[in-house]
């Protein structure tokens, strides 16, 4: 509905329902100016109850003159139920101790005058301050005194009343099932009854409980009905307020938050102006969770804070626990760790005192977020498994699938993929069954993120696409601006560069405005402030205003007395003019006196009106310098624009340059690698004549001089040769495309420890070898080949002089297949192991390699999109392992 229409609605259906409160109320009045006697004290009694929900000081005013009345006529039952509005009143201020005196005062009189029926309701009234009061135990004893004396009421309206506590103290022990049975008995008791408020409550409290647990429809289809009940039978009072509070959540939950916080300000200019203290924790409470999840942080605090404030004096233990974790899921969001680890410590220990089972597992589940966030995996997974363990125990699917998301994303961080893609589905379809909107589209966010990291593209895309669908509809900017993150990923992960270009784009953008909407909100919320303090100066200057004029009024009243005297006195006591004149001297002294009076109060008045002006003075002040600053950021704004169109000027051909560079650049590296390969092809020729000559030289030449000339040459041809078989290994991964096919491992270990033989031999290498495939591994034979040559090649050269080993591995890990050779040499520097797989690096100054074996390892590695791990301890030895993809499919 449009912003005017709904205006309009709300409008037209305030003035009729004004209408049809303002007849009620006026047909009551009449009753009270009419009645005399017990009539009047029941009349009264019923009129305070009837403007209890919109006007409580009224109400007060009117119940304690039923209660005076009610004594003087001796009538207990007006007495009672005056004491009991009295209580009533007292409680919605937030004073439960003094309500529970009313209410026990009540319980006298009715036992007293032996009224059975409104003693069981008193007994119900004194559980619900003891409840109030988190007095759990004592509340139940009271329950238990009503419930056996209204077991076979007469009143059923009592008995509803009753059920109605009931089920609300159910809810605080965590009984669900007795909760709602309460809850359906109070209800079915209230549709057969004529009043309209307290059919209205119960309907409020089954919506509620439909909320919590994600009914959404059946909750709105409950508001509905006590909406259309009420009709035009109220005003804005505490019943519509109530409904328009819990629609407020309900839209929340389905992702309208416009039209939540709408609806919330509606409630809050009711319970500001009449001060229910517990209902304006609820409030506070409700409304600072809306605006967290929008990410209004700052107002979020103030809410919060506000919602402690009120709930720490009353000792309502519970909205306290309810106020700790809001704060601490706010701090949790703006990364101020201490203080939302000290509110979960806070709430830990109230959740246990108080058997706040719903509590104590939030606390839980934040606390291993914080975990989380300091790389603490194992204590995080021990906080969340405490955390699901309660939630799943209380069937709290919201919390349940909170809490498999965050297990899923602990994996996710661990490398575990599989595990987490098991939570975060379990996770994602109990928030669809929920229809939870705020819920699903986190889910998407992560699962998008997850299989981008399994490089699953197909389903990568199809969760990012659904969740970027879903945070559009219910405005998440912070979701959002994550998948246009995630989606930038993606496209380049694909070489889609113009896609890619386009979501870095916008999640600039996002980041930007997101930044810049947290900047006018704490501006509004200023001059909101500020409005609100100089509202109140002017109330205050009003009321003094109001005060003198009562004053001058008093003054003149007092002239006109004083007047008609002087004249009475002068017509009638002509002769005793000295003694008039003596009393008109007496009173002109005390009109001075009172004249002078007036005129310091208006030089205080003067005075207080200068301070206005002053006051007055900064407000303009500050409106100017919010004035340029609305001005600066328009300026900033156009310099933005301009560089907006320059960027897009500048990338219209960039997409074309891209492309041509891009083939460039890929024939470029096809001729490299080409000569690469020619060229060492070319070298080698001479290469093998030189060890061929060698090897004829052993045979013919005689000279011992010239033969061991002949050695060295030969060692020196053979040195150049393997660099040489290197660099061509290099060319062949650069050029050949990978066709897969099965690899034998130990055929491999076999040929590689042959060609190595005469090293082995020559250091009485000890060489061990195992192999433990449990399937066939599938990969590029030539370059696996390549990768244990090196890694053998480079265990031989730095083993141990004194009994060397050298030990090959192979073994499935779920779907790689794991390569580790280990050799009990001298081991590598920790300073030089970031740098090992750099060209040409040698690491050991005695090294007599070309520091070519770990680089060729590293880019056949990377060839077949596999990983490396290098340990090392100097003294003990090294290990590399590498981590290459089955792709054996069955």
């Amino acid at each position: 509905m449009k912003p005017c229409l709904l205006a309009v609605l709300c409008f037209s259906l305030w003035i009729q329902n004004a209408t049809a409160q303002s007849e009620r109320i006026d047909s009551l009045k009449q009753l009270i100016q009419k009645y005399r006697g017990v009539d009047r004290v029941d009349a009264l009694n019923e009129y305070a109850d009837a403007i209890f929900s919109y006007d409580y000081l009224l109400a007060k005013k009117i119940a304690h003159e039923a209660y005076q009345l009610g004594v003087q006529l001796n009538y207990n039952r007006g007495v009672a139920k005056a004491l009991i509005n009295e209580g009533n009143i007292e409680s919605a201020k937030g004073n439960v101790l003094l309500s529970m005196f009313n209410f026990k005062k009540s319980l006298i009189v009715c036992e007293r005058a032996q009224e059975i029926q409104l003693k069981g309701n008193v007994l119900t009234y004194i559980g619900q301050a003891y409840q109030d009061l988190d007095q759990l135990d004592s509340a139940s004893l009271y329950y238990e005194q009503a419930r056996e004396v209204l077991k076979d009421s007469l009143n059923p309206q009592y008995l509803s009343f009753l059920y109605s506590n009931l089920a609300d103290f159910y809810r605080i022990k965590n009984n669900d099932k007795l909760r709602y049975k309460y809850l359906i008995q109070s209800w079915e008791i209230r549709k057969k009854l004529k009043g309209k408020r307290a059919f209205v409550w119960v309907g409020i409290h089954l919506a509620i409980y439909h909320t919590e647990h994600s009914d959404y429809q059946v909750s709105l289809n409950f508001l509905n009905q006590i909406q259309k009940e009420l009709g035009r039978d109220t005003v804005l009072n505490e019943e519509i307020s109530g409904i328009y509070k819990e629609r407020a959540i309900v839209l929340a939950h389905l992702g309208n938050y416009k039209g939540s916080l709408d609806l919330f300000m509606m409630a809050k200019k009711f319970y500001e102006h009449n001060s229910n203290r517990f209902e304006l924790i609820n409030l506070f409470t409700d409304i600072g969770s809306v605006l967290a999840d929008i990410s209004h942080y700052e107002a979020s605090l103030k809410y919060n804070y506000k919602a402690l404030g009120l709930a720490e004096p009353s000792h309502n233990y519970y909205k306290v626990a309810v106020s700790y974790f809001q704060l601490a899921w706010v701090y949790f969001q703006l990364e101020q760790d201490k203080l939302a680890e000290g509110f979960c410590d806070k709430l830990l220990t109230l959740s246990k005192d108080r058997h706040y089972a719903f509590e104590e597992a939030s606390a839980y589940n934040l606390l291993g977020l914080l975990a989380d966030r300091h790389h603490k995996n194992e204590l995080a997974f021990a906080y969340y498994s405490k955390a699901l363990a309660i939630r799943q125990k209380n069937n709290y699917q919201r919390g349940v699938a909170s809490t498999l998301l965050n297990l899923g994303l602990l994996n996710e961080k661990l490398n575990d993929y599989e595990r987490a893609e098991q939570y975060e589905l379990k996770s994602l379809a109990l928030e669809e069954e929920m229809n939870h909107a705020i819920g699903i589209c986190y889910t998407y966010q992560s699962l998008g993120a997850l299989y981008l990291k399994m490089k699953d593209f197909k389903r990568a895309e199809r969760y990012l696409f659904m969740g970027e669908a879903l945070a559009k509809k219910i405005n998440s900017r912070d979701v959002l601006k994550d998948i246009y993150k995630n989606r930038r990923d993606f496209y380049s992960l694909q070489s889609k560069f113009k896609k890619a270009l386009h979501y870095s784009i916008l999640y600039t953008n996002l980041k930007d405005s997101v930044f810049n909407q947290n900047l006018s909100s704490r501006i509004s919320a200023l001059q909101y402030d500020f409005d609100l303090d100089q509202k109140d100066k002017e109330i205050k200057i009003l009321g003094q205003e109001k005060e003198l004029q009562h004053q001058q009024f008093i003054l003149q009243r007092n002239e006109i007395r004083q007047q008609w005297y002087i004249i009475s006195v002068g017509l009638v006591i002509f002769i005793l003019i000295c003694i008039g004149s003596f009393v008109i001297y007496r009173f002109y002294k005390k009109v001075r006196k009172l004249n002078r009076e007036v005129s310091e109060q208006n030089e205080e008045i003067r005075t207080q009106s200068e301070e206005l002006k002053e006051g007055n003075e900064i407000l303009s002040k500050l409106n100017k310098e919010i004035s340029e600053q609305k001005e600066e950021i328009q300026a900033q704004t156009e310099e933005l624009m301009e560089s907006n169109h320059t960027i897009a000027r500048v990338n219209e051909g960039l997409e074309e340059k891209i492309k041509v560079r891009t083939s460039e650049l890929k024939e470029a590296y096809l001729e490299l690698d080409t000569f690469f390969y020619r060229t060492s092809h070319d070298f080698r020729r001479p290469l093998t004549t030189f060890m061929g000559l060698a090897e004829v030289a052993k045979i013919t030449v005689k000279d011992q001089s010239a033969l061991e000339l002949f050695l060295k040459v030969n060692e020196t041809a053979r040195s150049l040769d393997k660099m040489l078989m290197k660099l061509q290994s290099i060319s062949v991964a650069g050029l050949q495309e990978l066709i897969y096919s099965e690899v034998l491992v130990d055929h491999l270990f076999k040929i590689e420890l042959d060609n190595f033989s005469n090293e082995i031999n020559q250091k009485s290498i000890r060489v061990f070898t195992e192999v433990n495939l449990s399937e066939p591994f599938f990969s590029y034979p030539a370059l696996v080949k390549f990768i244990i040559q090196n890694l053998l090649e480079n265990a031989i050269a730095f083993c141990s002089t004194e009994n060397p080993v050298v030990e090959l591995k192979a073994y499935q890990q779920r779907n790689e297949v794991v390569l580790a050779v280990a050799d009990n040499g001298e081991g590598i520097n920790p300073a030089y192991l970031p740098r090992v797989f750099e060209m040409y690096f040698r690491a050991n100054e005695k090294s007599k390699g070309n520091g070519l074996g770990l680089y060729i390892v590293k880019k056949m590695v990377d060839k077949l999109s596999g990983r490396i791990e290098l340990k090392s301890e100097v003294g003990v030895g090294s290990t590399v392992q590498v981590f290459i993809p089955n792709h054996f499919h069955p």
